[in-house]
């Protein structure tokens, strides 16, 4: 299964990262016989880990890619039940990566949008996004005939803008003036505001996104500006602010990397319930004739890391060279890799195909009409008299493998579909819903959506599984809508997560590449000679170190994931609830009151006579029958505080226990270090080293016995004690300052006997108990899980101490070989961090599955 697959890939890559921070970040400055490369490859095998945890963590991504004004905003909103629900620019020179994370809310109810992150681009991002524009600028000045920017030369981004303005006053050309003005702003953007806002992550409110990022259109007529009429540059930002306004989310709109967006839509519109993780990633729309550079950059950078494709073509007008440019560009973006595999096709605006050129509706009214029992329907009929139909298909399955991929669209109809549904979910704002609504607006859609829906019926009569039959069958249904959705769902599962696990693959293996050049270098170290070798006592306490480093953090990770238990393995307030209900059951109160029913009626005696009065012990004990709840006060007030002292020893004794546990596990750990580390040498590691490498000693000494941590734990805990107030958890109601009297009974003699004989005494009797017991079990179970958690926070603490200690002195090659040897070590040494380079060297998915699996 690849969630499986991912999961190993996952731990080879951080199993790398743990290693690699457990080492020199530059080990060449480390030691003079370590060559430079060592540097560099660590970098880049920290970078191939990076990535690869990230692919392998990730859900699947789905690009959304299409020509400007192919539908695409409308689509998507379609996709989620609400048309304009999403906030993108109409601009068509510039627009945003967007990132959809789709939850499914509760309930047949109008989709949630929230959750607004906006995330800039990093410096290195801000570099490249640079150097692609200026490729690409180069190109249009070479082809105007302009000298083009000596690229290496350039110091400053003043050099830039220099050029810039010498070719925009030299040079009409359309296409190289609207990318020397894209190339101008994001420059003074950057200078404005990149120091304040490059990689960092914003969360904005509706408002602010939806009027930050709806920008206006630039001038067209661009052949008649001055270079100096350009927007200029704002005052720089000094400091990051702390949130984003709607004027300088526009200012800084260049620099955006990517806006990410929660959408919560309801299961009646689109059920996910069980489908793997997806995103949709809305790529700005491309093909347009002053479409941004900066957006091409943005969606091949996004491009690179997506699963599944979705391209939307424009069936207003097909047989458009722009569909193929984005698709040759998608190819350039994934060499050697079949990209059909991973596209599926929507044919956007299919209601306004045009059908003028073939005689209007004329042609398909016969098609319709030449329908009948003797002669099926064919595709190859309907393409003959049709070649619009026939164009947009062929165009679709240019893109994908597999014809069933292949959807016709009509996002209005869908939304106008999902609004007749229910007038309490919107499918869009007032102002589309009012569109919507608008007499004849749908006409000539829903009339042609209609006569599609004829069409199919006579292709699936012949052949119910004709594939252009299902695909207008499908746009009848819904405009294609829940088709794509459904394709979407299945494509993620069948191919989206195999293609996710091919990717983590791919960047797995760089790994591995990484790893062998590292052999390499290790390999030249060696050939070169390492002086001496490490003392038999020196690997015992890294070994020792390593395995105590190991053991903690799964014990850390393990720690809260089940609550505290006694030595018979049971938790701790399943005990007290037990050892609860035992002692409320053994009340006295209880035994009284039942040894009076009879027939379910509690009837008192007038009088004891003299012989009950012989048992009387001078009123110290409470021997008469309780009529009212504040009888029942002292018995469940004692009882309280005897179980909250039985759960603090309970508690304290689960501690020690879990301690002890630990400390049994690192026996072999601990009994090493104990023969090494000597009390007396902290000091002197302090006057040789200095207080830092001291203190981690002191850790070390400390740290390698868990038993030594269970007097600061509970001493913790007995001063964070919280006692239980038995009156504010009394369920009965008593007599007090506001209240003169308590609960009374209907046995009482102060209640009308007659008028309580019909009550059933033995059942209330039976409730009276289940109410005080429920009400004490629920706060003392309380107070043992805060406790629980209080233990956690404390044992969390001290190996928040603990395991960086033992990370930093894996690192420390002088204190450990100090420690190891004090005054007699050699003088140089394998360094420890070379040992851990050969096994990160050397390790594999493989033999990690076996090394994580050890007990």
């Amino acid at each position: 299964m690849e969630p499986d697959k991912l999961a190993r890939i996952k731990e080879y890559g951080e199993f790398i990262l743990r290693k690699i921070d457990s080492v020199p970040q530059n080990p060449s400055q480390e030691e003079d016989w370590v060559p430079t490369s060592l540097d560099d490859c660590l970098l880049r095998l920290r970078e191939a880990a990076v990535k690869t945890v990230e692919l392998a963590t990730s859900p699947v991504k789905i690009g959304v890619m299409g020509e400007f004004s192919s539908g695409k905003s409308l689509l998507l909103g379609s996709l989620i039940g609400y048309a304009d629900a999403l906030p993108v620019s109409e601009n068509p020179t510039t627009g945003n990566v967007t990132a959809i994370h789709i939850k499914n809310q509760d309930g047949f109810a109008t989709t949630q949008v929230n959750n607004y992150t906006v995330e800039y681009l990093s410096h290195e991002g801000v570099n490249e996004c640079l150097h692609f524009m200026l490729k690409e600028a180069n190109r249009r000045a070479i082809s105007a005939g302009v000298t083009p920017l000596q690229v290496d030369k350039i110091k400053t981004g003043k050099d830039i803008s220099i050029w810039c303005e010498e070719v925009w006053k030299s040079s009409n050309n359309l296409e190289l003036r609207y990318l020397l003005r894209e190339l101008v702003l994001f420059l003074r953007a950057y200078q404005a505001y990149g120091e304040a806002l490059c990689g960092r992550f914003y969360q904005i409110d509706d408002i602010t996104a939806r009027e930050g990022l709806q920008l206006a259109e630039m001038p067209l007529a661009i052949q008649s500006i001055k270079f100096e009429d350009l927007p200029p540059t704002h005052i720089r930002l000094s400091s990051a602010p702390q949130r984003l306004t709607i004027q300088l989310l526009q200012n800084s709109f260049p620099l955006i990397r990517r806006v990410d967006i929660e959408v919560k839509i309801s299961r009646e519109i689109w059920d996910l319930t069980g489908a793997a993780e997806f995103v949709l990633l809305d790529f700005p729309g491309l093909g347009a004739a002053n479409s941004g550079t900066r957006d091409t950059f943005l969606s091949l950078r996004e491009l690179a890391q997506v699963q599944t494709i979705l391209v939307l073509l424009n069936g207003k007008s097909p047989g458009s060279d722009r569909a193929n440019k984005i698709f040759t560009m998608m190819q350039q973006q994934r060499p050697g890799q079949d990209l059909k595999d991973l596209i599926i096709v929507g044919v956007g605006r299919f209601d306004q195909l045009p059908l003028e050129g073939e005689g209007g509706e004329r042609e398909l009214d016969l098609l319709i009409a030449s329908q009948s029992d003797d002669q099926a329907l064919q595709t190859s009929t309907v393409f003959q008299k049709l070649k619009v139909l026939k164009t947009i298909i062929d165009g679709g399955e240019a893109f994908t493998s597999q014809k069933d991929r292949i959807v016709l669209l009509s996002p209005l109809l869908g939304l106008a579909e999902l609004a007749k549904r229910s007038s309490q979910v919107k499918a869009g704002s007032a102002e589309f819903l009012a569109n919507l609504d608008y007499p004849d607006y749908l006409e000539k859609s829903r009339k042609l959506q209609r006569k599609w829906g004829d069409l199919s019926t006579g292709l699936l009569a012949g052949d119910g599984r004709n594939q252009l039959g299902r695909q207008l069958g499908y746009f009848a249904q819904d405009g294609g809508i829940s088709k794509l959705r459904e394709l979407i769902q299945s494509h993620v599962a069948n191919h989206g997560l195999k293609q996710l696990y091919e990717d983590s693959r791919r960047a797995a293996d760089t790994i591995r590449q990484q790893q062998e050049y590292l052999q390499e270098i290790i390999a030249e170290i060696h050939e070169q000679g390492i002086p001496t070798s490490d003392t038999p006592v020196l690997r015992e306490l890294r070994s020792a170190i390593e395995s105590l480093d190991k053991t903690y953090r799964n014990f850390q990770k393990d720690l809260g994931k089940e609550q505290l238990k006694d030595r018979r393995g049971i938790v701790v307030s399943d005990v007290i609830k037990d050892e609860l209900i035992l002692r409320i059951l053994n009340w006295n109160q209880w035994t009284l009151l039942f040894n009076k029913i009879q027939n379910g009626t509690i009837t008192l005696a007038e009088f004891k006579g003299a012989a009950g009065k012989l048992f009387d012990r001078g009123n110290r004990v409470n021997t008469s029958l309780p009529t009212k709840s504040d009888d029942f006060y002292p018995a469940f007030e004692k009882t309280i505080k005897e179980l909250e002292n039985f759960a603090g020893d309970r508690i304290r004794q689960a501690v020690i226990d879990l301690l002890n546990s630990l400390a049994h596990k690192i026996t072999l750990e601990r009994e090493k270090l104990q023969a090494i580390l000597q009390p007396e040498m902290e000091q002197e590691i302090e006057e040789k080293f200095g207080p830092e490498e001291a203190d981690l000693f002191y850790k070390l000494l400390l740290g390698c016995d868990p038993r030594q941590w269970k007097e600061a734990i509970i001493a913790e805990i007995n001063n964070h004690d919280q006692t239980i107030n038995p009156a504010s958890i009394f369920p009965l109601a008593r007599q007090d300052e506001k209240h003169s009297i308590g609960q009374i009974f209907d046995w009482s003699p102060e209640k009308n006997q007659t008028a309580s004989r019909s009550a059933n005494h033995q059942l209330f009797v039976l409730r009276l108990r289940d109410e005080i017991t429920a009400s004490a079990n629920l706060h003392l179970v309380q107070y043992v899980s805060e406790s629980n958690q209080h233990v956690n926070i404390e044992i969390n603490g001290i190996l928040d101490q603990i395991i960086p200690c033992l990370q930093n002195l894996s690192k420390q090659e002088a204190l450990l070989r100090y420690i190891a040897a004090r005054d007699s070590q050699e003088e140089l040494a394998i360094p420890t961090w070379l040992d851990i380079l050969a096994d990160i060297a050397t390790i594999n998915e493989a033999e990690l599955f076996i090394y994580s699996n050890l007990p």
